[in-house]
């Protein structure tokens, strides 16, 4: 039989899941990591422990039994999105690795939207208002203050790129990931606003070549097939940005498909193919496949919001447990609401200065309104990124949150959609193995995912339609709220 592996570099987690050619999962490692977050906005990896952890969980797909039986046809590598992952032409970091979480650009961004018409050029040419997690935000920033890093490097790399360099040799970046930011959209190519505008020209020698998700990229090189084990020579694909990959994988490919990523990100998107139909509130990247695009609205936190209530506010940190009683709740949470905004918020508005918070408490609030409430808040941040987009049809949901039933009727019923689910939720790392599979010309069509679908409370809906509206205002009364919070905050730290 033969086997395709998927690989997925998370922001907090790395996967590697192994499909036979039916894209059945046989078996599958994983491996936390652990981003370095400060105050003060930087958000970084430490590029080496990650690839310590990526070699962990190969070693382990390599012991397994199926891979004694069959043959492992190719790799496909998804990851997070945007950063900047600095090596030299060895593959040896140099520096740490800036997550997509990293907001320190974000006083150069406002010195730049100074400029007159540039935010709406860089949106015309990028498909994304400009903001910190940009990787040419965050380049900008580097060439400002850190212009010895950038010296010091041969290549600029995303986070799987740079993996998959370390894995074969051959230094590439895929089109999803460098859309983000980098690419004029209708082209292909660099964004001259990007290069010429942001005065990053100077950097262009560090871009690898751009290839398609589903290219052959390289082999696995000897040394490191020795290392874990896996067959030395194996075909490696270009792959994905893991929401693009997870599109692929959950079957979000036609036009008009919605799917929400319930990931360290709660990332929303709307399949489309042309720019007249995206939202220009929010962003847009290529999807891997071609012609198509894909209208983002990814969260700056989304399944974070749940370990914090785990963390701080549950008795019980077993999710299980935590999903039983707030089952037993009635939707609303007896009106107490929960803004999801615990590291600012990126789409569907933009503001660094938003802050999570609860609202409508009283003295007979339970505990375990509470805890509804935040589960409610996200559904509601959902359905928050959704306006203006036609009501009803099917919402495809996947990432380590939609392993909870109670929290997927919850969106089904805020929503008013149809959720489509699996019991199998690791889907960008399936849809990383379907891009290896292609680059191998052993798939061309869509296999089929076992799904359940949930369907929307009539009762439940009718009183999520009367709240959702509160929920609106009270994030847009907020927004001068935060604003002051967060000038009050430097006063005292001036002083």
């Amino acid at each position: 039989m033969d086997f395709y592996l998927g690989i997925d570099i998370g922001t907090s987690r790395v996967k590697a899941v192994l499909f036979d050619e039916h894209f059945q999962a046989h078996a599958s490692a994983a491996e936390n990591t652990a981003p370095q977050l400060t105050a003060s906005g930087y958000a970084e990896q430490d590029m080496a422990q990650l690839w310590l952890s990526v070699v962990a969980i190969l070693q382990q797909i390599a012991r397994h039994p199926a891979l004694q039986q069959g043959r492992l046809r190719a790799i496909g590598l998804a990851g997070q999105g945007e950063g900047v992952w600095l090596s030299d032409a060895d593959g040896e970091p140099v520096g740490p690795g800036m997550l997509w979480s990293d907001t320190r650009s974000h006083e150069l961004m406002s010195e730049l939207l100074g400029r007159p018409g540039f935010d709406r050029r860089f949106f015309d040419d990028t498909g994304t208002h400009l903001q910190p997690c940009n990787t040419s935000m965050q380049l900008y920033w580097l060439q400002r203050y850190q212009p010895e890093r950038l010296a010091a490097a041969r290549y600029l790399f995303f986070a799987k790129d740079w993996i998959r360099f370390r894995l074969t040799g051959v230094a590439a970046l895929d089109l999803t990931d460098a859309s983000t930011s980098l690419l004029n959209q209708q082209s292909g190519d660099f964004s001259a606003v990007v290069l010429n505008e942001m005065g990053l020209a100077g950097l262009q020698h560090l871009f690898p070549p751009l290839l398609a998700p589903d290219a052959q990229a390289g082999a696995l090189r000897e040394e490191i097939a020795a290392l874990t084990g896996l067959p030395v020579g194996t075909p490696v694909a270009a792959g994905a940005l893991d929401v693009c990959s997870a599109a692929l994988g959950c079957g979000a490919v036609n036009d008009g498909d919605i799917y929400t990523i319930l990931g360290t990100t709660c990332c929303t998107g709307i399949v489309c193919r042309g720019r007249q139909t995206v939202n220009e509130g929010t962003r847009y990247v290529t999807h891997t496949e071609a012609g198509s695009f894909i209208n983002l609205f990814p969260m700056q936190a989304g399944t974070p919001n749940i370990d914090w209530l785990q963390q701080q506010i549950s008795l019980d940190p077993d999710l299980q447990a935590l999903e039983q009683r707030i089952a037993s709740v009635e939707p609303g949470s007896g009106g107490v609401f929960w803004q999801p905004y615990l590291n600012g918020e990126r789409a569907p508005f933009f503001s660094p200065e938003a802050r999570a918070g609860y609202f409508g408490i009283s003295q007979h609030t339970t505990r375990a309104e509470l805890q509804r409430a935040v589960f409610e808040g996200l559904a509601y941040a959902i359905v928050d990124s959704l306006q203006g987009y036609p009501q009803g049809g099917e919402l495809y949901l996947t990432g380590g949150g939609a392993a909870s039933a109670t929290w997927l009727q919850i969106i089904a019923d805020c929503t008013g959609r149809t959720v489509v689910a699996s019991a199998f939720n690791e889907l960008s790392a399936r849809g990383a193995a379907m891009l290896a599979a292609r680059s191998v010309g052993a798939l061309s069509g869509y296999p089929q995912l076992e799904q359940t679908r949930y369907q929307p409370d009539a009762v439940a809906q009718a009183r999520y339609a009367t709240l959702y509206p509160v929920y609106r205002l009270l994030r847009e009364q907020m927004l001068p709220v935060w604003q002051a919070r967060q000038d009050a905050l430097q006063r005292i730290s001036q002083e």
